[in-house]
């Protein structure tokens, strides 16, 4: 019987689909053949042994203990437990009452049938915790199962959602173009006062819009975790400086002072500038949307932290303005919500301070506010950033005074398809002193640049049919190569803001990255950067 059983697990051990009422069969009727040759043999020994002494009763006694005590085995299966459990323990009591002498025979009957009925009742309580078990198990399985599935398509519908953000930023940003650049080019003509400020309605809303699009795109990044740093040396004075510069335009429209004050800071640092600006930009502007009058004060400080080669930045933009009171201080920072539902003049979407706060945490700092009602508010940014010997002591700044900026006339390359961008992009570099040769293909700049290799920079487009910008850069890089020529500076030109389509921009060759719609004083420092040569 024992041999039989390892066939019937070897069987079922090694068979990947089992039917299960043969098996079944098989091990009732070999446990039952189990229980009766325990009884059997035990039987047999009552026989040969009527006397009780002390050697036959332990002998009795552990042989019934040892047969009875294996029906907790069986406890899943009740169906097989029952029966054995009857042939072993009724029998055996049977057999002790039959062949030992009186009166000890009826004392160990009664403790077989009693040592029998705890074992059967305690495999009654076995087998409703074993499939209580395998259910609730089974239960869970079904449940992570239904959890992985939703979390595969709530994966994919937020990839879904960033690709299609994406795309739409991407139509967004071309016509865009046209319109930032037009009325940047309108705003430099000979306009009366009231045009200027017409004018002005339309950079200005330009502007806003675009920086809706960004925070829009970056906070769909977040949420399909596809944002990611970049590790570049700046000098954060340049930074703090860049987003007072561009936000300082809107403050000729409110009685507003804003000041800004730096501390002893190091001069230059390696982290992501692009987000410490972008981070700057959302407080400066949050803080001119809830301030009428009074002022906006920027403070940079800096202390260190217990790496050597880090050192934490303590930005701190305060305000005048109307104030948060303490019961709604907690909500600013959620998605969507707005402060200006108690101020039906102020407008906006509730993602910037959300984004920001995002942002921060992702850079490894931590924001904070303090504010008063009707007094003001102060947001607190702590970012760390590093600050390591080879900064300190071998780096120069790259960019040059304005002594160093030479006023020669370029002669630029410019690679764009559309009609409208070639137009803007054109006349911008001529306010800028460039001579372009405009051309409407990939294949195109390239024959042009075999032609004419004496141009100071190339403008390329990444998207163009017949050969990309990705294409004809290495392509022009390969001429550059097998003439063994300088390389020229080539920057690319498109709607496209992602990181990879960055660095995909970087690694087929290009040296910078110009994204749509670019406003003049963008293109005027590439082109600064060119004349003083800082690309190489």
């Amino acid at each position: 019987m024992q041999v039989y059983r390892l066939v019937l697990f070897n069987k079922l051990s090694t068979t990947n689909e089992v039917t299960v009422s043969p098996y079944y069969t098989h091990y009732c009727v070999l446990y039952s053949a189990s229980a009766i040759a325990w009884v059997g043999s035990s039987a047999w020994l009552f026989f040969v042994n009527p006397s009780i002494d002390l050697a036959v009763t332990i002998n009795m006694m552990s042989a019934a203990c040892l047969s009875i005590g294996g029906v907790n085995v069986l406890s899943p299966c009740y169906k097989i437990l029952r029966p054995y459990c009857f042939l072993i323990c009724v029998p055996f009591a049977l057999a002790a009452g039959a062949f030992l002498e009186a009166p000890g025979n009826y004392t160990i009957a009664c403790l077989i049938l009693g040592y029998g009925l705890f074992i059967f009742g305690m495999g009654k309580q076995q087998h409703r915790a074993y499939w209580q078990a395998l259910n609730d198990n089974l239960n869970l399985s079904a449940q992570a199962a239904e959890l992985e599935k939703a979390k595969v398509a709530a994966e994919c519908a937020a990839q879904a959602k960033a690709d299609f953000l994406a795309s739409m930023t991407h139509e967004i940003r071309t016509p865009m173009n046209g319109v930032l650049g037009m009325a940047q080019l309108l705003a430099m003509s000979d306009l009366n006062e009231q045009q200027k400020q017409q004018v002005n309605v339309i950079n200005n809303a330009g502007r806003t819009l675009i920086h809706i699009i960004n925070n829009i795109l970056d906070y769909s990044k977040m949420d399909a975790k596809q944002l990611a740093l970049e590790q570049l040396l700046f000098n954060p004075r340049d930074v703090v400086n860049e987003a007072v510069l561009l936000l300082s335009v809107q403050f000729e429209k409110k009685p507003i002072k804003l000041a800004c004050i730096m501390d002893d800071i190091p001069e230059w640092v390696q982290g992501d500038p692009y987000r410490l600006h972008q981070v700057l930009y959302n407080l400066i502007g949050n803080a001119f949307k809830f301030t009428d009058e009074g002022e906006i004060t920027i403070k940079v400080s800096c202390q260190k932290s217990h790496d050597e080669d880090t050192v934490t930045f303590i930005f701190t933009v305060s305000d005048t303005g109307i104030g948060i009171a303490p019961e709604y201080r907690q909500y600013i920072f959620d998605q969507f919500y707005q402060v200006n539902q108690f101020n039906s003049n102020i407008r906006g979407t509730g993602l910037g301070l959300s984004i920001t706060q995002r942002l921060v945490e992702f850079m490894g700092g931590v924001i904070s506010v303090e504010s008063t009602l009707g007094v003001g508010s102060a947001f607190t940014v702590e970012l760390p950033f590093t600050v390591t010997e080879d900064i300190k002591m071998g780096l120069s700044p790259v960019s040059g005074g304005e002594s160093d900026i030479h006023t020669e006339t370029l002669r630029i390359l410019l690679a764009e398809d559309n009609k409208i961008n070639q137009m803007i992009c054109e006349q911008l570099l001529g306010k800028l002193g460039c001579v372009v040769d405009v051309v409407e293909t990939g294949r195109g700049a390239l024959e042009k640049f075999t032609e004419n290799k004496h141009y100071d920079a190339i403008f390329m487009d990444c998207n163009m049919p017949d050969m990309d910008g990705f294409l004809a850069t290495a392509a022009i890089r390969q001429v550059e190569k097998n003439t063994e020529g300088s390389e020229t500076p080539i920057i690319a030109l498109t709607a496209h803001v992602e990181e990879e389509v960055r660095h995909k921009c970087l690694e087929s060759g290009m040296n910078d990255f110009l994204s749509k719609p670019f406003l003049l004083e963008d293109l005027e420092a590439i082109i600064n950067r060119i004349r003083i040569g800082a690309f190489f």
